[in-house]
């Protein structure tokens, strides 16, 4: 499984809301160390300042400009624990996260299965072209041509809102990763 989540804060000060969003995160590191989570499973994804500006009583003698800045810091957490996919999650928000992207299941031997779903798919071919040999009353002769219908890849993904009730935990479920090929074969006869 891989979990993209993080922490945005915000304040009147860059450097206010920096601060609050390392202490908040240095927290949320320390909670899934504590599960049992290495520095090879939690990798920093992405970190961002940036400011919005809202005008208040545009057009008016008390007209005011009020800059807030944002900071939003991001990780990644991989393993290999389906079944504690959504006790990260609650640790990782009770610690301080505020954000979670997404959630990616894909399968770790994924080229194995890949194969092995080409060698079943011409394996099928092959049978399928055989019967139809048959019923057209004639023999199948050699393979004249042979290849692979390109498909992309896509594994399992979840994105999912939070609420602010953790009590009951959250419950992910991984579902299946289906693997599949197609390819054409071309029989004479």
């Amino acid at each position: 499984a891989y979990i993209t989540l993080g922490v945005e804060t915000k304040d009147a000060s860059a450097e206010a809301a920096s601060q609050d969003n390392a202490n908040r995160m240095s927290k949320v590191f320390a909670a899934l160390k504590a599960l049992g989570l290495t520095d090879k499973e939690l990798a920093t994804s992405g970190y961002n300042v940036y400011s919005s500006t809202q005008v208040l009583g545009r057009g008016t003698d008390t007209e005011v400009s009020i800059t807030t800045y944002h900071v939003q810091n991001r990780i990644n957490i991989t393993t290999k624990e389906l079944n504690s996919v959504g006790q990260i999650i609650d640790v990782s928000v009770k610690a301080g996260a505020n954000q979670v992207q997404g959630i990616r299941f894909d399968i770790e031997n994924k080229q194995a299965m890949q194969l092995q779903a080409l060698k079943d798919a011409v394996q099928q071919g092959k049978a399928k072209a055989e019967i139809m040999a048959e019923a057209a009353g004639v023999t199948l002769g050699g393979l004249s041509t042979m290849n692979e219908n390109y498909s992309s890849y896509a594994p399992v993904v979840s994105t999912m809102a939070l609420k602010a009730d953790f009590a009951a935990g959250t419950t992910i479920n991984p579902g299946d990763v289906e693997v599949s090929a197609t390819v054409n074969l071309n029989f004479w006869f």
